[in-house]
């Protein structure tokens, strides 16, 4: 893996490093790669036959370790990392939000939100300012996947946005988890406790006024013609008739449906203890 990782740009993708070793040792279908002590060992598989057992024919629950990494940016438990009936239970919650058919009803929302990119894009054409595309684009994507999700725009496209700065925080904060030095750690767990205290409070105001939205229009979102993923989560609490949504039920929206988890948890410090030792 190091001969590998010397001959590569820094911070690639660790697939990058494996597909490079199988190339060089001419290593077909599946090998084994050990990385004791310094990481879990892995089963290589690089053809997609081999593929096809362990995700569709037979397949394997996700490896704890995905938990643990994806949990500092969308939180413990989510839908990429979850197994079992927490995995079905999200999933049936979501799956209509994905439909393609309601995916295509959606294409005014992506154009809206394409649109102020191009105009963007323009002003810098105009003026010959030096930019960066890769944050231009990603807050692009962030308001679009907001719409979805919510239903309503964060718009980081057009003003300051402390939900765009402090999500930027929080994934270069992720990066300490691969630290060997514990005060990294330390610092890292109370400065996004941080902003964790901050952003819970102003994601559960838009997700009780989107509640209050919906009940006042009285129609239950239809999981054949959802609103959004959030507008589904909620249904149920409106078919149940609920005048309010329980504080453990936010928990779980937020959790659940922002790109960080932003529920502040004991497991926070069970992850921190961890990688101390």
């Amino acid at each position: 893996m190091g001969e590998m990782a010397a001959t590569m740009p820094p911070n690639l993708h660790p697939q990058a490093y494996a597909t490079a070793i199988a190339r060089k040792y001419d290593l077909q279908g599946v090998f084994y790669l050990d990385l004791w002590p310094a990481a879990d060992s892995m089963v290589i598989v690089t053809t997609p036959e081999l593929m096809d057992y362990v995700h569709v024919k037979l397949p394997q629950s996700q490896h704890p370790f995905l938990n643990d990494f994806v949990a500092p940016i969308v939180g413990r438990d989510a839908i990429v990392a979850a197994n079992g009936s927490t995995w079905k239970k999200l999933h049936n919650a979501m799956v209509p939000a994905f439909a393609p058919s309601h995916i295509r009803n959606l294409t005014s929302v992506m154009v809206d939100e394409m649109l102020l990119f191009r105009r963007k894009l323009d002003m810098f054409s105009q003026n010959g300012a030096v930019f960066s595309m890769e944050e231009v684009a990603g807050k692009l994507m962030f308001d679009i996947a907001a719409r979805l999700t919510f239903n309503f725009s964060l718009n980081a496209q057009t003003q300051s946005n402390d939900y765009w700065d402090n999500l930027q925080e929080i994934v270069t904060l992720t990066e300490t988890q691969f630290s060997w030095n514990p005060l990294r750690h330390i610092r890292t767990f109370f400065r996004r406790k941080a902003i964790e205290d901050k952003l819970y409070p102003s994601l559960v105001k838009k997700i009780k006024e989107r509640f209050e939205l919906l009940k006042a229009e009285k129609v239950p979102p239809s999981r054949r013609d959802p609103l959004s993923i959030l507008d589904l989560m909620l249904r149920e609490d409106m078919a149940n008739e609920l005048n309010d949504i329980p504080d453990e039920y936010l928990r779980v929206l937020v959790s659940k449906l922002v790109p960080r988890s932003l529920e502040v948890r004991n497991s926070d410090h069970e992850t921190v203890s961890k990688h101390f030792f």
